[in-house]
Protein backbone atom coordinates (compact mmCIF):
# COMPACT_ATOMS: atom_id res chain seq x y z
CA UNK A 1 0.00 0.00 0.00
CA UNK A 2 2.85 2.39 0.80
CA UNK A 3 4.33 2.07 -2.67
CA UNK A 4 0.97 2.82 -4.21
CA UNK A 5 0.65 6.07 -2.30
CA UNK A 6 4.16 7.37 -3.00
CA UNK A 7 2.93 9.53 -5.86
CA UNK A 8 0.17 10.91 -3.67
CA UNK A 9 2.63 11.80 -0.95
CA UNK A 10 5.03 13.49 -3.38
CA UNK A 11 2.21 15.25 -5.14
CA UNK A 12 0.75 16.58 -1.91
CA UNK A 13 4.13 17.75 -0.71
CA UNK A 14 4.81 19.34 -4.08
CA UNK A 15 1.53 21.28 -4.05
CA UNK A 16 2.07 22.51 -0.53
CA UNK A 17 5.70 23.33 -1.31
CA UNK A 18 4.65 25.42 -4.29
CA UNK A 19 2.03 27.23 -2.25
CA UNK A 20 4.52 27.83 0.54
CA UNK A 21 6.96 29.40 -1.89
CA UNK A 22 4.30 31.54 -3.51
CA UNK A 23 2.93 32.86 -0.21
CA UNK A 24 6.19 33.29 1.65
CA UNK A 25 7.92 35.46 -0.91
CA UNK A 26 6.13 38.48 -2.29
CA UNK A 27 9.14 39.89 -4.12
CA UNK A 28 8.89 39.88 -7.91
CA UNK A 29 10.85 37.06 -9.53
CA UNK A 30 11.67 39.05 -12.64
CA UNK A 31 15.15 40.02 -11.44
CA UNK A 32 15.89 36.79 -9.57
CA UNK A 33 18.36 34.15 -10.78
CA UNK A 34 16.82 31.00 -12.20
CA UNK A 35 17.42 28.96 -9.05
CA UNK A 36 15.31 31.42 -7.00
CA UNK A 37 12.35 31.35 -9.36
CA UNK A 38 9.18 30.38 -7.41
CA UNK A 39 8.53 27.38 -9.67
CA UNK A 40 12.03 26.00 -9.18
CA UNK A 41 11.91 26.63 -5.45
CA UNK A 42 8.52 24.98 -5.16
CA UNK A 43 9.55 21.92 -7.16
CA UNK A 44 12.70 21.49 -5.12
CA UNK A 45 10.86 21.96 -1.84
CA UNK A 46 8.10 19.57 -2.87
CA UNK A 47 10.47 16.82 -3.91
CA UNK A 48 12.53 17.15 -0.73
CA UNK A 49 9.42 17.36 1.43
CA UNK A 50 7.91 14.33 -0.29
CA UNK A 51 11.05 12.38 0.36
CA UNK A 52 10.88 13.32 4.02
CA UNK A 53 7.23 12.31 4.26
CA UNK A 54 7.85 9.04 2.51
CA UNK A 55 10.80 8.22 4.71
CA UNK A 56 9.00 9.03 7.95
CA UNK A 57 5.71 7.26 7.18
CA UNK A 58 4.67 3.68 7.33
CA UNK A 59 1.81 1.88 5.71
CA UNK A 60 -0.39 2.73 8.68
CA UNK A 61 0.38 6.46 8.92
CA UNK A 62 0.49 7.69 5.38
CA UNK A 63 -1.65 10.68 6.28
CA UNK A 64 0.85 11.74 8.93
CA UNK A 65 3.70 11.26 6.47
CA UNK A 66 1.90 13.38 3.90
CA UNK A 67 1.35 16.15 6.44
CA UNK A 68 4.98 16.07 7.48
CA UNK A 69 6.13 16.08 3.87
CA UNK A 70 3.81 18.92 2.95
CA UNK A 71 4.89 21.08 5.87
CA UNK A 72 8.54 20.38 5.14
CA UNK A 73 8.03 21.11 1.45
CA UNK A 74 6.42 24.47 2.18
CA UNK A 75 9.20 25.44 4.57
CA UNK A 76 11.97 24.32 2.24
CA UNK A 77 10.38 26.04 -0.76
CA UNK A 78 10.08 29.29 1.18
CA UNK A 79 13.69 29.06 2.27
CA UNK A 80 14.84 28.44 -1.29
CA UNK A 81 12.84 31.40 -2.56
CA UNK A 82 14.06 33.75 0.15
CA UNK A 83 16.10 36.71 -1.04
CA UNK A 84 19.81 36.51 -0.37
CA UNK A 85 21.11 39.60 1.40
CA UNK A 86 22.89 42.01 -0.89
CA UNK A 87 26.61 42.32 -0.14
CA UNK A 88 27.51 45.58 1.54
CA UNK A 89 30.16 47.45 -0.42
CA UNK A 90 33.16 48.57 1.56
CA UNK A 91 33.46 52.38 1.58
CA UNK A 92 36.38 53.63 -0.47
CA UNK A 93 39.06 55.37 1.58
CA UNK A 94 39.13 59.13 1.23
CA UNK A 95 42.21 60.36 -0.64
CA UNK A 96 44.63 62.32 1.48
CA UNK A 97 44.65 66.03 0.65
CA UNK A 98 47.62 67.20 -1.34
CA UNK A 99 50.01 69.45 0.56
CA UNK A 100 49.62 73.14 -0.05
CA UNK A 101 52.35 74.54 -2.32
CA UNK A 102 54.90 76.73 -0.62
CA UNK A 103 54.26 80.35 -1.62
CA UNK A 104 57.03 81.84 -3.72
CA UNK A 105 58.13 85.16 -2.36
CA UNK A 106 59.52 87.64 -4.92
CA UNK A 107 63.32 87.88 -4.87
CA UNK A 108 65.30 90.98 -5.81
CA UNK A 109 68.96 90.49 -6.68
CA UNK A 110 71.14 93.58 -6.49
CA UNK A 111 73.71 93.97 -9.24
CA UNK A 112 76.27 94.91 -6.58
CA UNK A 113 76.11 91.26 -5.48
CA UNK A 114 75.21 89.48 -8.69
CA UNK A 115 76.96 91.40 -11.50
CA UNK A 116 79.95 93.64 -12.01
CA UNK A 117 79.35 97.03 -13.60
CA UNK A 118 78.38 96.77 -17.26
CA UNK A 119 78.53 92.95 -17.12
CA UNK A 120 76.05 90.10 -17.38
CA UNK A 121 78.40 87.54 -15.81
CA UNK A 122 77.27 86.34 -12.38
CA UNK A 123 79.59 86.99 -9.46
CA UNK A 124 80.43 84.09 -7.08
CA UNK A 125 78.53 85.86 -4.31
CA UNK A 126 75.25 85.34 -6.16
CA UNK A 127 75.38 81.56 -5.73
CA UNK A 128 74.13 81.48 -2.14
CA UNK A 129 70.93 83.40 -2.83
CA UNK A 130 70.27 81.71 -6.17
CA UNK A 131 70.74 78.28 -4.60
CA UNK A 132 67.93 79.08 -2.18
CA UNK A 133 65.71 80.13 -5.08
CA UNK A 134 66.52 76.90 -6.95
CA UNK A 135 65.71 74.82 -3.86
CA UNK A 136 62.32 76.51 -3.48
CA UNK A 137 61.47 75.97 -7.14
CA UNK A 138 62.60 72.34 -7.11
CA UNK A 139 60.40 71.68 -4.06
CA UNK A 140 57.41 73.31 -5.77
CA UNK A 141 57.42 72.04 -9.36
CA UNK A 142 54.09 73.69 -10.16
CA UNK A 143 55.52 77.21 -9.65
CA UNK A 144 56.57 79.15 -12.75
CA UNK A 145 58.56 82.36 -12.51
CA UNK A 146 59.41 85.45 -14.49
CA UNK A 147 62.99 86.71 -14.28
CA UNK A 148 63.15 90.42 -15.07
CA UNK A 149 66.36 92.40 -15.60
CA UNK A 150 66.62 96.15 -14.94
CA UNK A 151 69.36 98.79 -15.34
CA UNK A 152 69.97 102.39 -14.38
CA UNK A 153 69.70 105.22 -16.88
CA UNK A 154 73.42 105.39 -17.75
CA UNK A 155 73.90 104.59 -21.43
CA UNK A 156 71.40 104.35 -24.26
CA UNK A 157 68.01 102.77 -23.76
CA UNK A 158 68.71 100.20 -26.47
CA UNK A 159 71.97 99.15 -24.84
CA UNK A 160 70.37 98.93 -21.40
CA UNK A 161 67.54 96.76 -22.76
CA UNK A 162 70.08 94.28 -24.11
CA UNK A 163 72.14 94.29 -20.90
CA UNK A 164 69.09 93.73 -18.70
CA UNK A 165 67.97 90.84 -20.90
CA UNK A 166 71.43 89.25 -20.74
CA UNK A 167 71.44 89.50 -16.95
CA UNK A 168 68.00 87.87 -16.70
CA UNK A 169 69.19 85.09 -19.00
CA UNK A 170 72.30 84.56 -16.85
CA UNK A 171 70.13 84.06 -13.75
CA UNK A 172 67.90 81.59 -15.61
CA UNK A 173 70.95 79.64 -16.84
CA UNK A 174 72.26 79.31 -13.30
CA UNK A 175 68.91 78.08 -12.00
CA UNK A 176 68.79 75.52 -14.80
CA UNK A 177 72.23 74.28 -13.72
CA UNK A 178 70.66 73.63 -10.31
CA UNK A 179 67.88 71.47 -11.74
CA UNK A 180 65.11 73.97 -12.48
CA UNK A 181 63.42 73.22 -15.83
CA UNK A 182 63.89 75.95 -18.39
CA UNK A 183 60.23 75.89 -19.45
CA UNK A 184 59.25 77.05 -15.97
CA UNK A 185 61.10 80.35 -16.37
CA UNK A 186 60.42 83.37 -18.56
CA UNK A 187 63.10 86.03 -18.93
CA UNK A 188 62.54 89.63 -19.92
CA UNK A 189 64.73 92.75 -20.00
CA UNK A 190 63.17 96.12 -19.13
CA UNK A 191 66.36 98.21 -19.30
CA UNK A 192 65.85 101.55 -17.58
CA UNK A 193 62.06 101.61 -18.08
CA UNK A 194 61.06 100.64 -14.51
CA UNK A 195 63.23 102.44 -11.98
CA UNK A 196 62.55 102.02 -8.25
CA UNK A 197 64.69 104.98 -7.23
CA UNK A 198 66.17 108.15 -8.70
CA UNK A 199 68.89 107.89 -11.31
CA UNK A 200 70.41 111.17 -10.10
CA UNK A 201 72.44 109.59 -7.30
CA UNK A 202 74.83 106.66 -7.05
CA UNK A 203 72.64 105.02 -4.39
CA UNK A 204 69.53 105.39 -6.53
CA UNK A 205 71.21 104.00 -9.64
CA UNK A 206 72.51 101.01 -7.62
CA UNK A 207 68.93 100.21 -6.57
CA UNK A 208 67.75 100.38 -10.18
CA UNK A 209 70.40 97.89 -11.32
CA UNK A 210 68.67 94.69 -10.25
CA UNK A 211 67.15 91.35 -11.29
CA UNK A 212 63.73 90.40 -9.95
CA UNK A 213 62.33 86.86 -9.73
CA UNK A 214 58.59 86.58 -9.20
CA UNK A 215 55.92 83.92 -9.68
CA UNK A 216 53.85 84.08 -12.85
Amino acid sequence: MKKSTTGLLLGSALVVGLSGCATSNTTSSVDKPWYQHPMVCGLAGGVIGGGIGYATSSESDEDTGAAIGGTAGATIGAMLCADSPEPVAEPEPMPEPEPEPEPFEPVTLSSDVTFAFDSAELRPGAASELNQVASTLNNNPEVRVTIAGHTDAVGSNEYNLGLSQDRADSVASYLMSQGVAGNRMRTVGYGEERPVATNETDAGRAMNRRVEIMSQ
